[in-house]
């Protein structure tokens, strides 16, 4: 069994760790459950860091990936940290059955 979980919360980024065997991989399919939910589209945003947006998404979050860190989600408003979380879990519930 595949299986996310939130490793923890500094300021308003939520990192998060999966075990699958590729970590982009892993990024790659949390990404696409959200974008499937919301009927968006997975935007690459400008620069040299693997930062994504999500066409839809009330939250404007940004999906980030890094060698060091693994997955980041942030959260441009830190009031919506408990709703983005909620988010998050329903999705791994799903992504870990």
């Amino acid at each position: 069994m595949m299986g996310y979980e939130i490793t923890s919360i500094e300021d308003n980024w939520i990192f998060i760790k999966h075990d699958y065997r590729d970590e982009l991989d892993g990024f790659i399919m949390l990404m696409k459950s959200i974008e499937g939910e919301l009927g968006g589209r997975i935007i690459q945003m400008d620069g040299e860091d693997i930062q994504y947006t999500i066409q839809n998404d009330p939250f404007g979050l940004i999906f980030r990936w890094d060698v060091q860190s693994g997955t980041a989600v942030i959260v441009p408003d830190s009031e919506n940290i408990d709703d983005v979380v909620s988010m998050l879990e329903s999705h791994f519930d799903r992504l870990n059955n």
